[in-house]
């Protein structure tokens, strides 16, 4: 299975209902299957509970939500399973008698779920039996009953509510909360399905959402929020703001609108003096011609000018690029990426602001987007999906001219290309990782390298009486289970987990090593674990004097996982602590292995049987690539533990 910020793949399907329903009842190939085996859900044993509630917004959410569906069918079948969400608006859309989803599901609720959750549960608790809005429910024969759905008065929400939810266990110096000023868009590209799963557009009152916002962070400390809405429109962009600063409240915030004549000067300021530190902006094209194809409704003419504003206040921007739209040609593709490239040069080099993004991405043909519905007036010939995709969203397809499909995959397989200002997270676009981006910007902090490189492994030379602690920047916190501790050390964007018994560090104050030995059972183990965290730079160490008995050996630092292992024994190595991956040698792989639990550099050369000559490069050449590091550590260490009047003879 691969999991990265976009979502989550395996050799399942989600666009086959098939395929879906094969994992929800496979405990060993779907790792959601694995987990609820081994950790099952603790709230299903209220007896009290009548209904679960599962929402599903994006496809790849879609095996995880089913497979919940079927634990809590399994567990507790007296319970009610309903599932709402975009993805399911638009999935149960299609259906038109009763789909395999009933097996572990017993109703959708399509559109909005503030109205019909109420109802749903006071209908099946029998405290009413009034209708419940876009609840689609089997009728007993092979059939479905629909009712209408109806539209939410968003006026009428109370404040979100995020009691239950593991708030405090966030690395990041408080969760940024998500929250609507609106619902729905007031526009209707023609590349873009959300009007058809949201509804009308409506807008709450500028009052109400900074009250909001002031009373979640009073209740839960944190002072950042995301808004979701589809568009912030200029009416929510200004009076949030002026409620924010009549308001007198310091609070940071971002969200998504797109270019106007009214995004100004005037507009701009507001924004950055009243907390925004992002604003995300539907570029898509710097070509008006596209943009009338896509029906997009702005004008090349207003872009430069809300850059201007936005940059000259210190408002970053990200831009959201689009390649390949029905009739585009490549040299208006190549335009918008030069445009998106000189803008972030701009935003560092002119603006002083350097936390500027842009995505560009190739057109995505979705079958209830105007494009989708009516092909035929845009050039387009759609492909039907593969056999037994019926839950296929979105297709292939063929234009009559312009780019194709495949052009508009090769134009954006290296995203916006190495600009100034535009910055990775392991890799990883930070367009791609919104609330990442945003919290640099609100620390105007400076953006790490492109790619964060771990610095070199320490030689710790490390005695009973040496003195340890968590290095500088280092947060800790007890592990999900409760049987470990998750540490993060941003010098080496590493997330290790190690065993409880390092539980004494999490004061942040030095502690002697034979005091922490003692909470092991074995010395084995202690050994590796702080050569381990030495490696990563997650400890700081205060050294005692410094003994000529002390043994340089040579540890496996990190867990590595093992993949593409070749007929001449080398393989690849991946650290899922640090994401960093090394192609080694049948011969240093196999030192990799022999250094699990310690040894010295002649008893690797007697069990590899490799001459010193060849032993040293290799091992430096590992040590440099975080694969092994090297320690000096007391014989009195790797002995028997030591008692509290041995440790305190020693000091």
């Amino acid at each position: 299975m691969n999991f990265d910020l976009r979502g989550n793949f395996s050799c399942f399907s989600h666009r086959r209902s098939d395929s879906v329903l094969e994992a929800a009842r496979s405990a060993d190939r779907n790792v959601y299957g694995w987990a609820l085996e081994h950790r099952p859900i603790p709230e299903l044993e209220d007896t009290d509970l009548a209904v679960v509630g599962i929402s599903v917004s994006a496809d790849t959410q879609l095996i995880a939500a089913l497979t919940v569906a079927r634990h809590v069918k399994r567990r507790r079948p007296d319970v009610h399973v309903v599932m709402g969400g975009n993805l399911t608006t638009r999935m149960v859309s299609r259906w038109q008698e009763e789909h395999p989803f009933f097996e572990y599901v017993d109703s959708f609720v399509s559109y909005e779920g503030e109205d019909a959750l109420p109802a749903l549960c006071d209908r099946i608790t029998g405290a009413d039996d009034r209708a419940v809005p876009g609840l689609l429910e089997r009728d007993g024969r092979g059939g479905l009953l629909r009712t209408p759905a109806a539209m939410v008065d968003v006026a009428d929400l109370p404040t979100p509510d995020f009691d239950g939810l593991p708030l405090d266990r966030y690395f990041a110096p408080g969760p940024v909360l998500p929250l609507q000023a609106s619902r729905s868009c007031a526009w209707d590209c023609a590349f873009c399905s959300i009007p058809f799963a949201s509804n009308k557009f409506r807008i709450r009152r500028a009052d109400q959402v900074v009250r909001d916002m002031a009373a979640l962070a009073a209740k839960h400390g944190s002072d950042t929020f995301m808004f979701v809405d589809e568009i912030m429109t200029l009416t929510s962009l200004r009076g949030v703001s002026r409620q924010l600063i009549d308001g007198g409240h310091r609070l940071s915030w971002y969200g998504e609108t797109r270019f106007s004549k009214g995004l100004d000067e005037e507009l701009a300021k507001a924004l950055r003096d009243s907390g925004c530190r992002r604003l995300d902006l539907g570029l898509e094209s710097y070509n008006q011609r596209v943009l009338d194809l896509m029906r997009k409704g702005t004008k090349v003419a207003d872009i430069e000018p809300s850059l201007q504003a936005l940059l000259g206040n210190k408002v970053p921007v990200h831009l959201f690029c689009m390649t390949g739209f029905p009739g585009e040609t490549e040299e208006e593709a190549l335009r918008t990426q030069e445009f998106a490239a000189q803008t972030l040069r701009r935003s560092t080099e002119e603006f002083g602001v350097p936390y500027s993004t842009a995505a560009n991405g190739p057109f995505i043909l979705d079958v209830l987007s105007p494009v989708g519905e009516r092909p035929d007036l845009f050039g387009v010939e759609l492909i039907p999906p593969g056999e037994g995709e019926d839950l296929a969203f979105d297709l292939d397809y063929t234009v009559a001219e312009g780019l194709t499909q495949e052009d508009a995959v090769r134009l954006t397989a290296g995203g916006p290309g190495g600009v100034a200002g535009a910055a990775f997270h392991r890799g990883t676009w930070i367009g791609d990782a919104e609330e990442w981006s945003f919290l640099w910007a609100m620390a105007e902090a400076e953006l790490p390298a492109r790619r964060v490189t771990a610095p070199a492994a320490p030689r710790p030379d490390v005695a009973a009486a040496t003195m340890v602690r968590l290095a500088d920047g280092v947060r800790a916190r007890p592990s999900a289970t409760g049987q470990g501790i998750l540490l993060h050390v941003p010098s080496g964007d590493a997330l290790l987990s190690v065993p409880q018994e390092w539980n004494p560090l999490l004061d942040g104050r030095f502690h002697a090593v034979a005091d922490l030995w003692e909470n092991f059972a074995s010395t084995g183990p202690a050994a590796t674990a702080l050569v381990r965290l030495a490696a990563h730079g997650a400890v700081t160490f205060e050294p005692a004097d410094a003994s000529d008995q002390s043994r340089p050996l040579w540890y496996a630092a990190h867990p590595h996982e093992v993949t593409d292992s070749r007929a001449d024994g080398s393989c690849l190595l991946t650290s899922p602590e640090t994401g960093n991956r090394v192609r080694v040698s049948a011969a240093g792989r196999l030192l990799w292995l022999l250094s699990a639990d310690g040894a010295t550099a002649s008893g690797l050369s007697a069990r590899s049987r490799l001459p010193e000559q060849q032993l040293r490069p290799l091992l430096e050449d590992l040590a440099r690539h975080h694969v092994i590091a090297v320690a000096a550590l007391h014989p009195e260490l790797l002995g028997p533990p030591l008692p509290a009047a041995a440790a305190q003879r020693v000091r």
